[in-house]
């Protein structure tokens, strides 16, 4: 049932358009857009960005929240307005007026959201340019995502790093790429987030702005060891960054003379391809907790399964890793292509180095 609307003195309901309600909407946009420019301007979500690209993201997120909080308040004021103006009287259960819309309010509220809107768009639009305009200096680092961990890889210095590191004020080039399902890399402090996918390379670029080490998180739900998929990027001065170069080298040189201790490659490619992220080891210095721990291992790998040496009984549960599941443990919780990931002389490596841990 409709009603008549709250009648003044007279008797007569109110117009809609009168003095008062004028006064009321030039009221209601003023604060309006005082509460949009300091929300704006204040912006009390977010922490300072510590990137180039970043603060562009910030900026635009500010004038988006300005003019949502530009909108808010104006549908609420007059929403209010209404209901204490035109609401009806407890005592009044007679029909309101017959009331035929109103054309120009109708084209109003159609036009101005179709402005916003476009207008929103085309910022948005200009500052994903902005951030994705690639510099002559720029730094490539190719990402590899995996289940469940992060790898990074500077063909420039052709040198491969489980934490990335980045020169302060130099733009980097992210190449990423996923071995297995897709994954997301966020940066929050950054503000970057690009899905990575197996199918295809994804770019993006960062220019770190502040020194320090920032997280870097999977954002995709990508298996059981999701939560742990992380890692950091240190961005450093130059002169640390080159230093640090220098010392992977200096590793990279040293394990390359070590290939012949299988147990030293062993270690390396069990903290290198993500069995860290899953199992604790202390001569690896790993603390996974989603897998079994692996420390006495070779003590029980021999009594596993009847008629099956140690050596078979490792190498087939890093391949096939659903053939023994460890009581306490659901299956499907470890990728399923280590075969494929790895090479056969790096699996009886690996296989070599958990055989020696007593």
């Amino acid at each position: 049932m409709s009603h008549a609307p709250r009648s003044d003195a007279s008797g007569r309901a109110p117009a809609m358009f009168d003095t008062t309600s004028r006064l009321v909407a030039i009221v209601i946009g003023i604060v309006a857009v005082v509460a949009g420019l300091v929300v704006g301007i204040n912006n009390p979500i977010l922490s300072r960005s510590t990137s180039i690209e970043g603060a562009s993201i910030d900026q635009l997120f500010s004038l988006t929240l300005g003019i949502a909080t530009v909108v808010f308040v104006i549908v609420q004021g007059f929403l209010l307005y209404a209901i204490v103006r035109f609401g009806r009287r407890p005592d009044d259960d007679t029909d309101g007026p017959p009331v035929r819309g109103d054309t120009r309010l109708e084209f109003l509220w159609t036009a101005i959201p179709a402005i916003v809107v476009f207008f929103v768009g085309f910022m948005s639009y200009q500052v994903l340019v902005d951030i994705e305009q690639p510099q002559d200096d720029a730094l490539v680092v190719e990402v590899k995502g995996f289940q469940f961990a992060w790898e990074f890889y500077y063909p420039e210095q052709d040198l491969t790093a489980t934490e990335m590191h980045v020169p302060v004020d130099r733009q980097v080039h992210l190449k990423m790429r996923s071995t297995d399902v897709i994954h997301s890399f966020w940066v929050p402090d950054m503000r970057i987030k690009k899905d990575v996918m197996p199918d295809r390379v994804t770019e993006t670029y960062i220019t770190g702005t502040e020194t320090g080490a920032y997280p870097i998180v999977c954002t995709e739900l990508c298996g059981a060891g999701h939560a742990v998929m992380r890692s950091q990027i240190i961005v450093q001065s130059d002169a640390d960054f080159r230093a640090w170069v220098a010392s992977q080298q200096t590793t990279s040189a040293q394990a390359a003379a070590a290939a012949t201790d299988p147990a030293l490659a062993g270690r390396q490619l069990f903290n290198n391809s993500g069995c860290n992220a899953c199992h604790a080891l202390a001569d690896a210095r790993a603390v996974g907790a989603l897998g079994p721990a692996l420390d006495g291992y070779a003590a029980v790998a021999p009594d596993r399964v009847a008629g099956q040496s140690a050596e078979a009984y490792t190498l087939e549960s890093i391949v096939k890793p659903n053939a023994h599941i460890v009581e306490g443990y659901p299956a499907n919780l470890m990728p399923q292509d280590y075969g494929l990931r790895l090479a056969e002389e790096d699996l009886t490596k690996l296989v070599t180095y958990l055989l020696e841990m007593k």
